[in-house]
C-alpha cells in the first residue's frame, strides 16, 4: 500500500479535522494514518489514542513520558497509511539515536498473509521453528476478524463471539449440578463446586503455561507448528480480533472432557460433577475476563492494572505473565515480567 505510485496528500488543517471516534486520523513522519478502526483496539487504550487525533505523533511515539513504543508497534501503523502530508505542510524530524527511522526498520512480511485464508498457509508452509516462533509472536492487526478458512463451515467453528461462551457452557453446568445431587448431598456438592471454582485460577496458569506456550518444545515441522497454531499461536499473531479471543466450543469441549477423564480418577460421582461445574463457571468468568481485557475500558485502577498485565504478555513479553484473571501465581512460580523487558 505505501509503494502507490499515486499517493493521496493531505494538508495538517484536514488532518486535524478527523480528531475524534467517527474519524481518527494521525501524521506520523509526514505520513497520514487513519486509526479509525483501530483506537478501541490499541494496547494502551482508546482514551490515550484519542488524545492525539488529528495531531503529529512523531515525536510523542518516542516520548518515554508517554510510551517509547516498539518496532512492532511501527508495523501495525504502517497497515493503516492511507497517503502523505503535502508538500508544503511537510517537516523536517530528527532521527533516533540509532540513526534511523523506525518505520524504516519494519521489516517486509516474510510470514503469513493476513488478508488471505490462514490455514492452508501454515499447512503448505516450510518455516523453521526458529522463525515461525519468532514470527507468530509478533502480533499483527486487521480491522475485521481474519479468514482461517476458505470453505465457510469450517470458518464459521473458528469464530466464537464472546457472548456464546455463557450459552454454550452454562446449560452444561446446570445439568451437572442437577445430576450430581443424584449422588451426593446439597452441602458437598456445594464445597466441591466452591473447590472447582477456586481451582480454577491455578489451572488457567498451568494450561496457559506449559500447553498453549509450549512454544520452545514443539518440534521442527510444519505438523507441529500447524497444531501449535490452532491451539494459541493465531492468538498472539492476531491478538485483537474480536471473534478469536474467547475459545471455540469445539476446541473447549475436547480439553475440557481430558480434564474430565483426568478428574474421573480422583473423584468419585456426584462429587466430580460439582467440581466439574465450578471449573467450568471459573473458565466462563476467565473467557469473559480474557475479551474484556483486549477491548474493554475501566476507571478501576485494579482492572486498568490487569489489563496492562495481560496487554504486556502479547506485546512485550510472552515468556512471561501467564496468569490472565490474576497475577497470583506468577508470582509464586516466578513468571512475574522482568525489568528488561520493558
Amino acid at each position: 500500500m505505501m509503494a502507490d505510485t499515486k499517493q493521496r496528500e493531505y494538508s495538517r488543517a484536514e488532518v486535524a479535522k478527523h480528531d475524534g471516534k467517527g474519524a481518527l486520523w494521525v501524521i506520523r513522519g509526514n505520513q497520514v494514518f487513519d486509526l479509525t478502526t483501530f483506537h478501541t483496539d490499541h494496547p494502551g487504550g482508546s482514551d490515550i489514542l484519542m488524545q492525539f487525533g488529528g495531531q503529529d505523533i512523531t515525536e510523542a511515539m518516542r516520548d518515554s513520558d508517554v510510551h517509547v513504543h516498539a518496532i512492532q508497534a511501527y508495523r501495525v501503523l504502517k497497515d493503516f497509511y492511507i497517503g502523505e502530508v503535502m508538500a508544503e505542510d511537510r517537516v523536517t524530524y530528527e532521527l533516533p539515536a540509532s540513526g534511523k527511522d523506525e518505520m524504516d526498520c519494519v521489516e517486509e512480511e516474510e510470514f503469513l498473509d493476513i488478508h488471505k485464508p490462514l490455514f492452508m498457509q501454515m499447512w503448505n508452509s516450510k518455516f523453521t521453528k526458529e522463525f515461525y516462533l519468532r514470527e507468530v509472536h509478533r502480533p499483527r492487526h486487521l480491522p475485521r476478524p481474519a479468514v482461517f478458512f476458505a470453505n465457510p463451515l469450517l470458518e464459521t467453528l473458528t469464530r466464537t463471539p464472546w457472548w456464546f461462551i455463557p450459552i454454550y457452557w452454562l446449560p452444561i453446568v446446570c445439568t451437572l449440578l442437577y445430576l450430581g445431587v443424584q449422588y451426593e448431598s446439597a452441602e458437598v456438592m456445594f464445597v466441591g463446586f466452591v473447590f472447582g471454582v477456586l481451582s480454577w485460577s491455578l489451572l488457567e496458569y498451568s494450561m496457559h503455561r506449559f500447553v498453549f506456550h509450549y512454544d520452545d518444545n514443539i518440534p521442527e515441522g510444519t505438523l507441529a507448528q500447524v497444531a501449535h497454531f490452532l491451539l494459541h499461536g493465531v492468538h498472539h499473531f492476531l491478538p485483537m480480533d474480536q471473534l478469536r479471543l474467547v475459545m471455540p466450543p469445539a476446541l473447549s469441549t475436547f480439553l475440557a472432557l481430558q480434564i474430565l477423564a483426568l478428574l474421573s480418577i480422583v473423584f468419585s460421582a456426584g462429587m466430580i460433577h460439582a467440581v466439574s461445574a465450578g471449573l467450568l463457571i471459573g473458565y466462563v468468568l476467565y473467557d469473559e475476563c480474557h475479551y474484556w481485557l483486549h477491548h474493554g475500558t475501566s476507571q478501576n485502577k485494579r482492572l486498568s492494572a490487569l489489563k496492562t498485565y495481560h496487554l504486556r504478555h502479547h506485546y512485550k513479553d510472552f515468556k512471561a505473565g501467564f496468569g490472565i484473571t490474576s497475577d497470583f501465581w506468577d508470582k509464586v512460580f516466578g513468571t512475574e515480567f522482568v525489568a528488561s523487558a520493558d
